[in-house]
């Protein structure tokens, strides 16, 4: 596997960058060689890894089995295990990822996640009104009832573009604020001619820094993401394919219409659309419920029973980088009863995802010329805060920031960073200087961008001081107008020498401006 850094294509059409000014910081950490990054999984060849999740008849997992208890085989070829790993259910401590204020956002998460994920994904661009009620009142119970300690993230899909409402966060009652904003939604004519393919792709940039399994409850009103165990039988989606994988992506459809009673016309549409959540869930293994009213407990069962799987590794020697399916198939040797395996059903041999062996140091070229050798943890990312309040950064007035518009509103986001995460780059012959990109798109409701900045701010530090404070802080300003309603702010930080990032994503309501 490589490691899991893609990118964010949110923000790729800002980063053509021309510089806001010059900020100063009051001191400059050292730059202590950061330890390697846990996110890069180094080898020499493809590498296949596979999560295996085994229940028993009554959805129970299974615990205590052995590397020896499994066999693997590719395209039918038996497979010697490179690495087997259980994991079982570990909660994290009550309060370890809530947020330091009521409008200070942080990305820490991404440092220390535990080995799986959950992320709600509230599709309603194919749930009724009627039934979105429902689906509140179960989504409301679920948080009621989740288990302390339980990170779960919110996502909303109600037009072409996906946004996250609510990070990684075990507080509850952030938990129901992001799922108030999601429900109700006017659902979007002709959905049915929407794909889930771009609902995908997005979220799994969001999710890029984060290592580990990641699992999507993804609440809709039926499946047209056309995937399958043998995907040459559907539409191409060998891009989709790739990128699951990559980012070890399983999906858990669940349907928000529960269980009803309709003409049979209609209930064979139903049933087709049930059938494709069973195979978005199969290829990628996940499990789909319908045909159920208890929603709330369909995505209690995930959580309670999600943390216990095994990860096996293999390196296939049958590989032809022809672009054509692997199919992958798990079994366990002499178990006796019934088990149910759940488990990515295969991978395209097309070179995306083969391990190729990094240097732990990077030798980087200067703009002034000269070169310098650094950590090659770009795969690490970024860790940062971000304050978000109404009101321009006039305390710095040598980074220009256009006046809001009539009907606009002012807001500054203040940065917090390690300067140890940011190497320092050499301007007009001046070493103690930091050059930190950064960029910020603006999204409302709907996923429409409103609104947009982008650039490079200069850090001034007095490396001869960096010494005296190792855990010293770089901080900056930026200022970003915005029109009346709910939007969602994606931030993204990045390193200009090594190429890191850090990413965030930011919900915020703007008031209407007050006549004057």
């Amino acid at each position: 596997m490589s490691a899991c850094w893609s990118g964010f294509p949110l923000l790729l059409p800002m980063l053509a960058i021309a510089p806001f000014g010059t900020a100063q910081s009051s001191q400059a950490p050292p730059r202590p060689a950061p330890d390697q990054s846990p996110y890069a999984f180094q080898v020499n060849t493809r590498v296949v890894l596979t999560d295996v999740t085994v229940t028993d008849g009554k959805g129970n997992p299974i615990q205590g089995l052995t590397r020896g208890d499994f066999e693997l085989f590719d395209n039918g070829r038996p497979q010697k295990l490179s690495s087997f790993e259980e994991h079982t259910e570990q909660r994290t401590a009550p309060g370890e990822f809530e947020p330091a204020g009521a409008r200070v956002f942080s990305n820490d998460f991404d440092v220390h996640p535990p080995p799986v994920v959950n992320i709600l994904l509230i599709d309603t661009t194919t749930i009724t009104l009627v039934d979105q009620m429902y689906l509140y009142e179960q989504l409301t119970q679920f948080v009621r009832d989740l288990p302390p300690g339980e990170p779960v993230a919110v996502f909303s899909r109600a037009g072409p573009v996906t946004v996250p409402l609510q990070s990684f966060t075990t507080n509850k009652q952030l938990l129901k604020t992001a799922i108030r904003e999601a429900v109700p939604r006017i659902p979007i004519p002709d959905y049915w001619r929407r794909t889930g393919y771009d609902t995908l792709r997005q979220i799994a940039s969001y999710v890029s820094q984060v290592p580990g399994r990641k699992n999507i409850l993804w609440f809709s009103g039926g499946s047209n993401a056309l995937l399958s165990p043998v995907p040459e039988a559907t539409m191409p989606r060998q891009p989709l394919y790739d990128m699951l994988e990559k980012q070890r992506i399983a999906l858990y459809p669940i349907d928000a219409r529960g269980l009803t009673g309709l003409a049979v016309g209609f209930g064979m549409w139903m049933g087709a659309q049930q059938m494709l959540m069973a195979q978005d869930a199969e290829a990628t293994g996940g499990h789909a419920w319908y045909n159920t009213n208890g929603l709330a407990d369909a995505a209690l069962q995930v959580l309670n029973t999600d943390g216990d799987y095994y990860t096996l590794t293999y390196t296939p020697n049958n590989l032809l980088q022809d672009g054509k399916w692997h199919k992958v198939a798990v079994k366990l040797r002499g178990h006796k009863g019934h088990c149910q395996l759940s488990y990515r059903r295969g991978y395209y041999d097309d070179g995306e995802n083969d391990a190729t062996p990094e240097p732990k140091i990077r030798t980087l070229l200067r703009t002034d010329g000269s070169r310098v050798q650094v950590p090659n943890n770009r795969s690490r990312p970024i860790v940062f805060q971000a304050t978000v309040s109404q009101g321009g950064a006039e305390s710095l007035a040598d980074i220009p920031a256009k006046p809001p518009k009539k009907g606009e509103t002012a807001f500054r986001i203040h940065y917090t960073l390690p300067a140890s995460s940011i190497v320092p780059e050499v301007v007009n012959g001046n070493t103690g200087t930091d050059v930190i990109g950064a960029a910020i798109l603006a999204l409302n409701r709907y996923g429409e961008p409103i609104a947009r900045t982008a650039g490079n701010t200069t850090l001034r530090v007095n490396e001869t001081r960096i010494h005296a404070d190792p855990s010293a802080t770089l901080t900056f300003d930026q200022q970003l107008n915005l029109p009346h309603g709910e939007d969602y702010l994606d931030i993204a930080l990045w390193d200009t020498i090594t190429g890191r990032v850090g990413m965030l994503s930011v919900p915020i309501t703007v008031s209407k401006p007050k006549k004057r």
